[in-house]
């Protein structure tokens, strides 16, 4: 599907002009779509397939001035792969487009070609112009600045060098050749480097061009031209980043935009231009080989960098952290130097900025407005803090005449430049020129209150009645009616004064009956009542914003930790639409920040819009008692402490905060001692040396290297070599106490923990020589360590050789399972090595995972093959061997498992971004249920054909395509009062979760909301969702909660129209999903 977008700046989204359809056969290599190039003239635009297809549009516009496509030309050419298609710049001529073919139906040969096709507009239709010869390790164009900008023609990318080639009007062709200019490599590495990006930037009466190695190295790319010849393509070093974009950007404000490749480990980076490195003295190549030695930035210096998760390799859900009810999510993410080990948690990140110990523990904090006055509230006094140097907190010299003897109940600026200041036993207005009246309770105390620019309501102790002033001539005057409620008074707000108005129009009052009342402020109808909300718990604190999205929001924080929110009306005070979630134990405390407000529980909330929606986000920080605005920041009382904290990048990477701690290779696999809560990591590098191996063979060849910081330069290349090492650290701190680095050659491939007795073991399984392809080693080995007393090292006791490589390790009755190739095998612990006590052969290819059953974890396990999906397999104690009891009738290549409860039921994603549930047919689950030793089952006849097949296969439950590779699936309740869910993540970094749905009314209110948003709000590119989904299999049994969370971002018309399909209102179908998600996740 071919689709023009036009991006809408008052919507701030983009809006699909036509849609072109031209293949109806899915994602295949003879579809056109893998490369899309267009005329840099804007007239054409070409899209071709891996294989074969080629189309160009020819861009036209209506008589609206829109682009628009004209019907599609073929360029196709059968038996022919493309590798990489650019548009040649060629001025306002026939629009050509270049592309690397190889033709494998050559008799000649299958080498690689450049060829140029030209789109000829008068007759309208597109013909191979011309075509040379390439190397064959061409897989890159670059296309030249043409007509009076440049040459014109193109860079073709080499492993190891760069040519300009171009076919000339007069028929002739011109090359320049240049070799890339490699790093000073003293071991000899003779592998060229490949340009995996690149970037033209135009400037007057000149060009330039910055490319990437797949190392990081920038390099500057400079052709030298007279008219329409080139005399010389030179090419220097620039700089180094450190990661390797799968995409570089120049910007015209002198920014370098490097979006993230597979090394990078999914980190955008944003640089700006120091200098063009003309004047830095590097060495300038245009012929023959040179070396360079990297060096820190010099022309280019790191503004920000959106940090992500890419390649998440492995994680884990596991409740670590001490004083959090909410487990965490660990990954084990990137590759190379940049790796990592991510701790996720549910919540927006927080950075403290000042923290001030204070005398007492203080009950209350506000902040004066126009001042930056802090005022802090203790059990008999109040302090007035100010911000000094070094945004240090010191006590003010001008507390603007507030008794500092009482504690304080609230306190606000006022119209004129005074300050109104509530407590116990008093209202005390303070005005600009020092004068000071008060207003004395008949009788009893003052038990709450609510103050603004020019009103005030305070409640009367536990009379029921609250005392309102209004602001007459800079005087603060109490009205002449009390506000009667019928109950104790717990907590009172004032909503927000709207633009063009000089009061707030309501007021909210919790009680003690468990309600939450709305009075009238308007003078027309002052103290009116109009309308009360019932709830489940008496209201601890009240609080009225505008959340900007037209009706008010009025939150309610109750005793039992429940939060509530409603809208109300600003006119008639009508409540509806009430929301609740579960904050914590704690009485809930509210704080209004400007159109958000703070939720204070055993964890605090912010509570803010979001793309049109209200959303309620935890702060990943410690237990906070109260919080006031201070500008863009908020000030905090914790404890004894007063905190200022600043909430970076709200809603800029979903709602988890994630913590790194660096790894130097990249992490294959993890596990957590049961009592120390420490991690056992192992990590292996293909084709890269470790430090400590290629600093001693420096010195065996008796040669010198700078040591560069692998981090930013990455680690030295060693082709077909192997640097593993396990590791563990701590979680808390993020220190590493124990590091064992393998013997050069080694691949550390999978690791368990397992015990043996009351001694706990980790299980590494290793490879020497390993070869992906073909897949093959010299040898293989189990290392078994054992934890150190505490918990905080490792032991090695024992290697046990073994005839294939390990591929996963899994402790199974009592003893360590090893799957190695195509086979089980059982190991008891020796004192010199691993005791081999079983061994079966129940795979067609390679065992890729295993996992134990959850319900006879001593006689069931389930088992992963590469190849031919999963496998229920039984283990016979008398015989000592293992028996597949089912297995699948359809090949599905598994990258990730998990058995769920039942212990019948798989989750499972396979490697073409599919995940499906498969569950046992009910003959099997009734005749283990009567004999778990399966002996029944291993003699009955299979129903299909076929070799070494089980009797029994899988049933399928749901299927579902991602479009993202599942690396792995944990079930798991996110948060205390949480269900629990299928949590799975994903090779890109997304984490995702599937929520099981047990009402059927909610199963047919998700269904019917999925289809009447693809039915009224198709995709922007014009791809049917439903076939996307349906990829590889139909899509069964799982609605697309992406797709109905979408909901939120339809404009007012297409939600009438959703709204309208599915019999709902608008607020029930809002109201529906956040539910769910309070109920199961975030």
């Amino acid at each position: 599907m071919a689709a023009v977008l036009e991006f809408n700046s008052k919507s701030r989204r983009f809006v699909t002009v036509q849609y072109h359809e031209f293949g109806r056969t899915g994602l295949r290599r003879l579809v056109a779509g893998q490369y899309v190039a267009s005329d840099p003239r804007g007239r054409a635009v070409m899209l071709a397939g891996v294989e074969r297809s080629k189309i160009v549009y020819i861009i036209t516009r209506d008589s609206e001035a829109r682009l628009m496509l004209a019907s599609p030309l073929e360029a196709n050419r059968s038996g022919s792969v493309c590798f990489d298609v650019v548009g040649v710049d060629v001025g306002y001529e026939n629009p050509v487009f270049a592309a690397i073919e190889s033709c494998y139906e050559d008799s000649e040969g299958s080498g690689k070609q450049l060829v140029y096709y030209e789109l000829d507009l008068g007759l309208n239709h597109v013909v191979r112009k011309w075509s040379t010869a390439v190397g064959d390790t061409a897989h890159k164009l670059i296309a030249l600045p043409g007509g009076s900008d440049g040459p014109s023609g193109v860079l073709v990318c080499m492993e190891g060098s760069i040519e300009y080639r171009h076919f000339t009007s007069t028929g002739e062709m011109a090359v320049y050749s240049v070799n890339i200019p490699r790093r000073a490599n003293l071991l000899n590495d003779t592998r060229g480097l490949m340009i995996v990006a690149s970037a033209v930037h135009r400037m007057k009466n000149a060009f330039f061009i910055l490319a990437q190695a797949e190392s990081g190295d920038l390099y500057k790319i400079t052709v030298d031209f007279a008219e329409d010849s080139v005399r010389r393509v030179g090419i220097k070093y620039f700089d180094t980043l450190a990661t390797a974009a799968s995409s570089i950007c120049i910007l015209k404000a002198g920014f370098l935009f490097a979006a993230a490749g597979g090394e990078s480990g999914g980190s955008h980076q944003l640089y700006q231009f120091e200098n063009l490195g003309d004047d830095d003295g590097a060495c300038f190549s245009a012929e023959g080989l040179s070396y360079f030695q990297p060096h820190e930035l010099s022309s280019l210096a790191l503004v920000d960098e959106i940090e992500g998760a890419c390649p998440m390799l492995k994680s884990q859900v596991l409740h670590v952290a001490v004083g959090e009810d909410a487990p965490q999510i660990y990954a084990a993410c990137g590759t190379g130097a940049r790796s990592s080990l991510k701790i996720m948690r549910h919540g927006a990140e927080v950075s403290e900025l000042a923290v001030s110990e204070l005398p007492a523990t203080p009950r209350a904090v506000w902040t004066v407005g126009g001042s930056d006055l802090i005022v802090v509230s203790f059990a008999g006094s109040t302090l007035a803090l100010a911000m000094g140097e070094g945004d240090e907190l010191a006590e003010a010299d001008n507390a603007l005449g507030l008794a500092l003897d009482e504690a304080t109940l609230a306190v606000c600026g006022v119209e004129g430049g005074g300050i109104v200041q509530v407590t116990p036993r008093a209202v005390r207005h303070v005005m600009s020129d020092g004068r000071v009246t008060e207003w004395v309770p008949p009788m009893g105390v003052i038990s709450c209150a609510a103050v603004n620019t020019r009103q005030a309501v305070v409640a009367l102790g536990r009379s029921g009645e609250c005392a309102y002033f209004e602001m007459h001539a800079g005087v603060l005057r109490e009205h002449a009616e009390r506000l009667a409620v019928g109950s104790d008074v717990t907590c009172v707000a004032l909503a927000p004064i709207p633009q063009s108005r000089l009061l707030a129009p309501l007021v909210a009052v919790g009680c003690e009956d468990q309600t939450v009342r709305v009075h009238a402020l308007e003078p027309h109808r002052c103290l009116e009542a109009l309308s009360m909300q019932a709830v489940a718990d008496v209201a601890h604190a009240v609080a009225v914003v505008d959340h900007g999205l037209g009706d008010l929001a009025m939150y309610a924080g109750l005793r039992n930790g429940l939060l509530v929110r409603a809208q109300v009306d600003p006119v008639s005070g009508d409540v509806d639409d009430t929301r609740t979630r579960f904050l914590g134990a704690r009485p809930v405390q509210l704080c209004p920040s400007g159109q958000s407000v703070v939720a204070l529980s055993a964890t605090p909330w912010l509570c803010h819009v979001q793309q049109g929606r209200v959303r309620s986000t935890p702060l990943s920080y410690d237990m906070l008692d109260y919080v006031a605005p201070l500008g863009d920041n908020l000030v905090c009382v914790a404890g004894a402490s007063l905190r200022i904290l600043s909430i970076d990048r709200l809603g800029a990477s979903g709602t988890l905060t994630c913590a790194s701690i660096p790894l130097a290779f990249t992490p294959r696999g993890f596990c957590v001692h049961d009592v120390s809560r420490y991690f056992a990591v192992i990590e292996a590098e293909h084709g890269r040396w470790a430090p400590a191996h290629y600093a001693a063979k420096l010195e065996e060849s008796g040669a010198e290297d700078e040591a560069l910081p692998p981090e930013q330069f990455g680690l030295v290349r060693n082709a077909g070599g192997w640097a593993s090492l396990v590791r563990v650290l701590s979680p808390f701190d993020g220190e590493t106490v124990f590091l064992d680095e393998l013997p050069a050659g080694h691949a550390a491939v999978c690791l368990a923990p397992v015990r043996f007795g009351n001694d706990s073991y980790v299980a590494v399984g290793c490879a020497v020589g390993l070869s992906l392809r073909p897949r093959s080693c010299e040898s293989a080995s189990i290392r078994l360590y054992k934890w150190t007393t505490d918990g905080t090292g490792l032991e090695l006791v024992h290697v046990t050789p073994l005839d294939d490589v390990p591929q996963s390790l899994m402790q199974f009755n009592g003893m360590l399972l090893v799957a190695a190739g195509r086979g089980l095998a059982l190991f008891d612990l020796g004192i010199r090595r691993l005791l081999k006590k079983a061994q079966s052969v129940v795979a067609p290819h390679l065992i890729s995972s295993v996992h134990i059953h959850p319900t006879h974890p001593d006689s069931w396990l389930f088992v992963a093959d590469v190849q031919e999906s999963v496998l229920l397999v039984a283990f016979n104690h008398t015989a000592r061997a293992f028996h597949v009891i089912v297995d699948d009738s359809l090949p599905r290549y598994i990258t990730s498992m998990r058995a769920l409860e039942d212990g019948f039921t798989v989750v499972a994603g396979d490697k073409f971004g599919s995940i499906f549930v498969l569950r046992a047919p009910e003959p099997v689950v009734k005749s283990l249920d009567v004999d778990p030793t399966a002996a029944r089952l291993l003699y009955e006849k299979p129903t299909r054909s076929g070799a070494d097949i089980a009797a029994h296969c899988w049933q399928s439950v749901a299927e579902f395509h991602l479009g993202d590779i599942v690396t792995s699936i944990d079930v798991c309740a996110l948060a205390p009062h949480a269900r629990p869910v299928i949590l799975y993540t994903t090779i890109l970094g997304a984490v995702n979760v599937a929520v099981p749905m047990v009402s059927q009314s909610d199963v047919d209110f998700f269904l019917a909301l999925e289809a009447a948003i693809r039915k009224h709000c198709p995709p922007i590119s014009g791809r049917d969702h439903l076939s996307y989904r349906s990829s590889f299999m139909p899509v069964r049994s799982v609605v697309d909660g992406d797709l109905c969370e979408s909901f939120y971002l339809l404009s007012h018309e297409q939600r009438e129209l959703v709204s309208d399909t599915v019999d709902r209102t608008q607020q029930d179908i809002l109201k529906k999903m956040e539910d769910v998600r309070s109920m199961f996740a975030f």
